[in-house]
């Protein structure tokens, strides 16, 4: 079956690589050098956390605390936006990103319009400004929403099937009966349950399949493995390894 999200494709090869918070290793994650550093790369995708402030604003952060990866203290949720942006996300990192302030969502859609796609994991969302953001932003070519099954149905609806969303599938769950009644455009899966059966399956189905190879999962065997089965995506916290193993295996050039 024919795939309804033909994402945009700054390379041609048959498996991309989604980088876990951007490029982590070499800038703050999550912040637009880390963002900037997978495109220099050549890097198809990042995966970036969305929360709310206060206020109202999705702006990119993973934890639910600002204290681990800026100068501030307490919970997102919390603080304006206002208060968000005056922070230092960058100084923990390094004194190169002294100073880097937190992404708003909009921010990052303008800044990645014709040069990646974004996996935006949905930590904590308004479902209405999300959708209403993404298709203002005319991204829903790169963009693909990660969530619960409830809130997927949700951005489906109120985009009117323009927004591709994503969810994780578990061996567990019947397949037939689980594609029947989520509707997903892609799934996510942990790299021990990939299997080439599963991926023929969702191919059929004309559904994306991205191999989550996150902590000990993260290492060439494993990607081999999930290439050999079939995988679209892989998602990594070590893109540029992974990018060598690739390229070692004939996948990229």
């Amino acid at each position: 079956m024919q795939r309804k999200f033909l994402f945009f494709s700054p390379s041609n090869h048959s498996v991309q690589i989604i980088a876990h918070r951007g490029m982590k290793q070499l800038a703050p994650e999550n912040t637009k050098p880390a963002i900037k550093k997978a495109i220099e790369f050549g890097i198809e995708w990042v995966e970036l956390d969305i929360r709310l402030t206060k206020d109202g604003h999705h702006v990119i952060l993973h934890d639910n605390r600002l204290d681990r990866i800026t100068n501030g203290k307490g919970l997102v949720e919390e603080h304006t936006l206002a208060e968000i942006l005056a922070l230092d996300a960058g100084g923990w990192f390094s004194p190169e990103y002294a100073g880097e302030r937190i992404l708003t969502l909009k921010e990052t859609l303008e800044f990645c319009s014709g040069k990646i796609n974004l996996y935006l994991d949905c930590k904590q969302v308004e479902p209405v400004r999300l959708v209403n953001e993404i298709l203002q932003a005319k991204m829903g070519n790169q963009v693909v929403v990660y969530g619960s099954v409830d809130l997927l149905k949700e951005i489906k609806r109120l985009s009117q099937g323009r927004i591709a969303v994503m969810v994780k599938w578990r061996p567990d769950f019947d397949l037939k009966d689980w594609v029947s009644s989520v509707n997903p455009d892609a799934v996510e899966i942990d790299a021990p349950f990939v299997t080439r059966s599963v991926c023929e399956f969702f191919h059929r189905h004309g559904i994306w399949v991205e191999a989550k190879t996150l902590g000990n999962w993260d290492k060439p065997e494993v990607w081999v493995k999930v290439v050999d089965a079939g995988t679209d995506w892989i998602q990594t916290g070590l893109p540029l390894e992974l990018a060598n193993t690739l390229k070692d295996y004939g996948i990229r050039r």
